[in-house]
């Protein structure tokens, strides 16, 4: 049987992601998490008080991540870096 290679993030994992793609993440402690399935939510508000949301899932066969509302860039190089992933 064929593994599969499925989304997978904690809630360090994912700050971790946002703060490398240059987004201002002031606290882990101060944003929150969600998960459904293999779909992922992080909610946060940066220094100036502004409210951010990411998401990440897979799609295609292809890694998705959103800052507010602009699609990232995401490479499976950096899913794996980052250990966003799980194989089933």
């Amino acid at each position: 049987m064929e593994k599969k290679i499925l989304p997978k993030a904690t809630k360090s994992s994912l700050v971790k992601l946002i703060r490398s793609k240059g987004y201002d993440v002031p606290s882990i402690y101060q944003a929150t998490f969600e998960r459904v399935r293999y779909t992922f939510w992080l909610r946060w508000v940066d220094k100036q008080k502004v409210p951010h949301s990411a998401y990440y899932t897979g799609a295609g066969g292809r890694p998705v991540l959103q800052v507010d509302k602009t699609w990232i860039d995401l490479t499976m190089a950096e899913v794996i870096q980052f250990g966003l992933y799980e194989e089933k």
